[in-house]
């Protein structure tokens, strides 16, 4: 009887993929793959540590597959912890969490299958080994022949296309636990993606942690963290998004985690001139006050954020832009935040979401002073989020009327272009239509953040 293998994955789509690989070296060697944690030889708990809440639920997960392990009976069940939290706090973890049976980090990922047969293998044996499989500064990207167990719908799938990050934004531990920004190579990248479309995936959500920085690191004469994007200079998105254009198929290709200080000129004439390319940007710029954006050590100003905006809008017509904020960050004072709120108000963003900051241990602002107190963030983030409702409200109202390509997740569940998986908001179907198939419909009405066609 073969090993049964089963995973909890936590955290972002990052995380997804190295699940995904994970998943993938199980099936190489010969193992199958179980959804039912209580059938499972070896259950794998895939953490994320961005922010305290998602460690609390990483730790929470871990704690409630052991109890489950007790109550179902299945003492020789293994529990095997990984991702980003696993990679930072392995030896913490190892001494405070003994229900653990190994722990492996981010360069582990494709040999999953190996350490599960290792972990096997010593059942039933007195001899003392050590089951951290965790290797500081993390090196591993993938490539387009790396085995996946794809976890999303059939016709749409995330695509790695670097790892890391080189930006040394106060307020975040990725370069930390993830290293420094390493690009797959464009013919890599390539690979994979014809090879999604030919198995019937119809939308590419391209990221990394920062997808606009992607290929820089490849030049011959290495680029800075503020580095003019030119592709004269050595592959860039902008080159491979063209190159993607050229694959033949009906597909959307979606830019998510795009750097505000790399987007180019030239990157928004590629946008607009490749109609495979979604009308979307994800682009997260945590603030806009310009002593916040400095504490934050964004690499940005307020003016360059004000241009680039006008100039997206300008460049890409009817393009929706998604972005996220920072409340409650140390030292935000009264009037940082009320200039927050009049930019928001005023821009006016198809999609925004809001975060409480997290004060994230081993991060610069971790150890500012002037913390803003839990009640004060939790107000602040009541404040700003109200605000964008009424305008998400207000912008999905308008859509009324309209005629939309939607492609459909559910017989009656779809998403538009300006709609990535998981985020952001849905268009209702009244006639069903085949899940994995574009369609064109009319937009009826609007209900809260959705959409009824």
């Amino acid at each position: 009887m073969s090993t049964k293998v089963g995973m909890i994955s936590l955290g972002c789509a990052k995380n997804l993929v190295d699940a995904e690989i994970m998943l993938g070296s199980v099936l190489q060697r010969g193992m199958e793959i179980t959804s039912h944690a209580d059938d499972a030889d070896v259950l794998v708990i895939n953490m994320c540590a961005f922010i305290d809440s998602a460690k609390e639920e990483s730790i929470e997960a871990i704690l409630e597959a052991h109890q489950q392990r007790e109550l179902n009976k299945r003492p020789n069940q293994k529990l095997i912890v990984s991702g980003c939290m696993s990679q930072r706090f392995s030896s913490e973890l190892h001494e405070s969490l003994p229900e653990v049976d190994a722990f492996i980090g981010l360069d582990q990922v494709k040999e999953l299958g190996a350490i599960v047969e290792k972990l096997l293998s010593k059942e039933g044996r007195d001899e003392d080994v050590d089951l951290d499989f965790v290797t500081a500064r993390p090196g591993y990207i993938p490539d387009y022949d790396t085995p996946r167990f794809r976890l999303t719908p059939a016709h749409s799938a995330y695509v790695k296309i670097a790892e890391g990050c080189n930006h040394p934004c106060s307020f975040c531990v990725i370069p930390q636990m993830r290293g420094k920004h390493r690009s797959r190579s464009p013919a890599s990248v390539l690979a994979e993606i014809r090879g999604l479309i030919a198995e019937g995936v119809r939308e590419i959500n391209l990221i990394s942690q920062d997808t606009t920085y992607y290929g820089m690191d490849l030049w011959a004469e290495k680029a800075g963290p503020r580095q003019l994007v030119d592709s004269s200079r050595g592959p860039t998105l902008s080159a491979l998004l063209r190159r993607i254009q050229e694959i033949e198929g009906e597909f959307w290709v979606r830019l998510l985690y795009t750097h505000p200080a790399h987007w180019s000129d030239e990157l928004i004439e590629t946008v607009s001139q490749c109609d495979k390319v979604a009308r979307y940007i994800d682009i997260p710029l945590q603030h806009i006050d310009e002593s916040m954006l400095q504490r934050m050590r964004r690499e940005t100003s307020r003016q360059h954020i004000e241009e680039l905006i006008a100039k997206l809008r300008l460049g890409i017509p009817g393009v929706a832009l998604r972005t996220t904020f920072i409340v409650g960050f140390p030292g935000e004072s009264d009037t940082d935040f009320e200039t927050l709120l009049e930019f928001i108000e005023r821009i006016q963003f198809e999609r925004l979401g809001i975060f409480k900051y997290s004060q994230e241990q081993g991060s610069r602002a971790a150890r500012m002073p002037n913390q803003i107190p839990a009640n004060v963030k939790n107000t602040r983030y009541r404040g700003a989020m109200s605000i964008q409702q009424k305008i998400a409200h207000r912008l999905a109202r308008e859509k009324a009327g309209r005629k939309l390509k939607l492609l459909v997740d559910h017989p009656h569940v779809a998403r538009s272009e300006a709609d990535a998986p998981e985020v952001d908001t849905r268009v209702i179907l009244s006639e069903p239509a085949p899940a994995g198939q574009f369609v064109w419909r009319r937009i009826t009405a609007s209900r809260g953040y959705d959409l009824l066609a």
